[in-house]
């Protein structure tokens, strides 16, 4: 039960997050782009939906810059 507790605290934190990136102008998200895409790739991990709009205005930068959308997963 306490995991699970942590885990929704977890899950509250990274819309918190995703919210404030949603929030910033592309020249902001820009600036902090590697940042912003690693966000979204732990948040579609722990199952927390990605805003429409905040995935296209990033999926957008990364093509600017030739970035993949996402980072590929380590595999151990």
């Amino acid at each position: 039960m306490a995991e699970d507790v942590v885990n929704i605290d977890r899950q509250q934190l990274m819309v918190e997050a995703l919210q404030e990136f949603a929030a910033r102008s592309d020249e902001q998200l820009d600036w902090i782009l590697g940042h912003v895409r690693h966000r979204l790739g732990n948040a579609r991990r722990m199952g927390v939906p990605v805003p429409a709009d905040l995935a296209s205005r990033v999926s957008r930068l990364c093509e600017k810059r030739s970035w993949p959308l996402d980072e590929p997963e380590e595999r151990a």
